[in-house]
Formats: C-alpha cells, sequence, structure tokens
C-alpha cells in the first residue's frame, strides 16, 4: 500500500517537474521570440540610421559639388566685385566689405542655415519683404523663386551706397519685374536718422554708435565709424498702406539692434496677414525691453521656430524666453511664424 502510494506520488512529481519544465521552456522560448524581435527591430533601426547618414552625407558632398560647379568672382574694380552663388544668381558686392564678401565670394553661400531655412519658405507667388536687405543676398535668393507676375519682393536698404549693387543684382538676374528697392530705413515712425557707416563693414551700418556697436559685438569685431549720414525712415505700415500692400508672406528683419524699435511700426501689417512668417535677428542686448519685445512677437505670430544645423526648423513647443536667450551679447535668428505647420523636421 505504502509502495503504490509512493509510485503515485513519484508519478505525480514527476508530471509537476515535466510540466514546471514545459512551462519554463515555453517562457524561455517566448523571451528567446521577443528578444530576436527586439534585435530585428533593433537591427532595423540601425539600417534606417546609416541610410539617413548616407543620405546627408551625399546631400553635403551634392550640395559642396553645386558650390564649386556654380562659384566664381571676378573683381570689376575697386569697389565692385560679381560673385556667382550656390543658386546661380550672379551677385553684385563691394570687395573692400569684410563682414559678408569673403564668406559669399569664397563659400559660394552667406549664413548656410539660415539660407536653407529661409529658401524652404518661400512660396512662388509671396509678398516678401527684406529688411536691412544688405547686398540684397536674402531677397534676390528669394526673388529667383518667385514669379514676375503675381510676388512681390520689396528690399529696404537704408546705406545708400549699397543701392546701386541691389540694382545691379536684380538687372543682370532678370528679377526687377518683381522686385522693388527702397532706400529708406525701418522705423516706428517716419522721419530722419543717423546711419554709422563702419570701415571695413561696408554692409553693417548701424544705427548704434561704435561704442554701442562694439559692446555688442564684444571681441568679435572692432568697429569704427567712417562717416555718419542722415537717412529718411518709414514706419512698415505707412508704407504698405501708402503702396497699396495688404498683407506680407515673408519678412527677414536684421537691422543691427534696431529690430524693436522697427517693428512698433509693423504690428498692423502683421496683424492683417493671416499667413506671415519673420525671420528677426534678436540681439537682446540691444534692446531697452527685449523679453517684451519676445513675447510681443510670439503673440503677435503664435508660433516659434528655430533653426537647427542643417538648415531644418523645429516648432518650439514651449517657449520660454529664458531658456531661449542665454547670452544677451550675441544674437539668435527666430523665426516667428502664424503658420502652424512650417516645420520641416517634425518632432
Amino acid at each position: 500500500m505504502i509502495s503504490g502510494a509512493k509510485q503515485q506520488f513519484s508519478r505525480k512529481l514527476k508530471a509537476i517537474v515535466a510540466h514546471g519544465i514545459a512551462d519554463e521552456s515555453e517562457r524561455l522560448r517566448a523571451e528567446i521570440a521577443i528578444s530576436r524581435e527586439e534585435a530585428d527591430k533593433r537591427a532595423h533601426e540601425i539600417v534606417e540610421s546609416q541610410m539617413t547618414i548616407n543620405h546627408q552625407v551625399q546631400t553635403v558632398l551634392t550640395e559642396l559639388v553645386e558650390r564649386q560647379k556654380n562659384s566664381g568672382t571676378i573683381i570689376l574694380d575697386q569697389a565692385t566685385a560679381v560673385t556667382k552663388i550656390f543658386t546661380g544668381l550672379k551677385l553684385y558686392m563691394d570687395p573692400r566689405d569684410i563682414a559678408v564678401f569673403p564668406h559669399i565670394a569664397l563659400d559660394g553661400i552667406w549664413e548656410h542655415r539660415i539660407t536653407d531655412a529661409w529658401l524652404k519658405l518661400v512660396r512662388p507667388t509671396d509678398t516678401i519683404i527684406d529688411i536691412g536687405a544688405n547686398f540684397g543676398y536674402y531677397g534676390a535668393i528669394a526673388a529667383q523663386k518667385t514669379e514676375k507676375h503675381g510676388s512681390k519682393v520689396v528690399f529696404f536698404e537704408a546705406n545708400p551706397q549699397l543701392i546701386s549693387y541691389i540694382d545691379k543684382t536684380l538687372s543682370v538676374n532678370w528679377l526687377h519685374e518683381q522686385s522693388i528697392v527702397e532706400n529708406l530705413a525701418i522705423s516706428d515712425k517716419p522721419g530722419e536718422l543717423t546711419l554709422h557707416l563702419l570701415e571695413g563693414y561696408v554692409g553693417s551700418s548701424s544705427i548704434h554708435n561704435d561704442e554701442q556697436v562694439n559692446a555688442l559685438m564684444g571681441a568679435r569685431m572692432h568697429a569704427k565709424t567712417k562717416e555718419k549720414i542722415t537717412v529718411k525712415a518709414v514706419a512698415l505700415d505707412d508704407y504698405c498702406k501708402q503702396n497699396g500692400i495688404k498683407t506680407v508672406d515673408l519678412i527677414k528683419m536684421d537691422i543691427e539692434g534696431f529690430e524693436e524699435q522697427a517693428y512698433r511700426g509693423m504690428r498692423k501689417i502683421i496683424k492683417d496677414s493671416p499667413e506671415a512668417t519673420l525671420f528677426v535677428e534678436f540681439t537682446a542686448g540691444a534692446y531697452e525691453k527685449p523679453k517684451e519685445f519676445f513675447e510681443t512677437m510670439l503673440k503677435d505670430f503664435g508660433h516659434l521656430y528655430q533653426i537647427e544645423e542643417d538648415g531644418y526648423t523645429t516648432k518650439v513647443k514651449k517657449p520660454v524666453y529664458e531658456e531661449l536667450v542665454t547670452d544677451a551679447s550675441d544674437w539668435v535668428m527666430f523665426i516667428f511664424s502664424k503658420r502652424a505647420d512650417i516645420a520641416t523636421r517634425k518632432g
């Protein structure tokens, strides 16, 4: 009897052990299957990542080849050079300028991240405003992408010595039909302003004096006024009303620390423009109330974007001034927009 019970117990024990082994075996198989699935997933991610890297490398190489193919500079006289940039545009410049000319002449491009982001947002029938046109680089490459009828590109440049360069660029590239060149400063009201023309920095004239410019730039440059001139200023709101411009689509504003004052005179046209986008060189140290200025633009436009190293734009989900402006002496290129969909890289 005891022997039979022992046999029965032994059989049950073996069954339990066998069942346990089967369960453990099944669990191990499941873990192995999951590990294989994770390994396959990770391998797929690595392949995709490598493909992305290869694509980016190829894009850079292609861009370098195109720049080399399209670039070239001819010095016409002491004050005039024409250089062919990466878009094929022939750009007239002053070779005595040390701020912009060496970069464009040698690289075929200027501020490549901003250039990439800017061109990605230009649409064929846009009304585009270039405030602080300098030699006309941003306005001209935008004009290349717009239609001759149905679009408008307005160049505002306060320095009268730069106007002839812009005019020549537009003429040689057949871009005059959709372009207007204004020798005007943009401010908050009409009037006159004193403009400081700097030695060596031909396109970087400023409303600020030498001491203010050097304080803003730190050790990066040494500004010295060559000449002071009086220039005519206008508010963008007034200009648009007087010239029948009802809405604007794309604005670039880079006026050497005078952006805060200029912005006060353009809020109506921005309010009236449902698809307005503003590229603004934001230099906190140059403004009376930089945080208030930032928050006013954010309120007027509704959306803020930043430019990544590769020229793609990403949306700033929680725009906090203190987190975005960390150095008052340096500048940041912000993109404020009424459009919620202009990020070229999602996430």
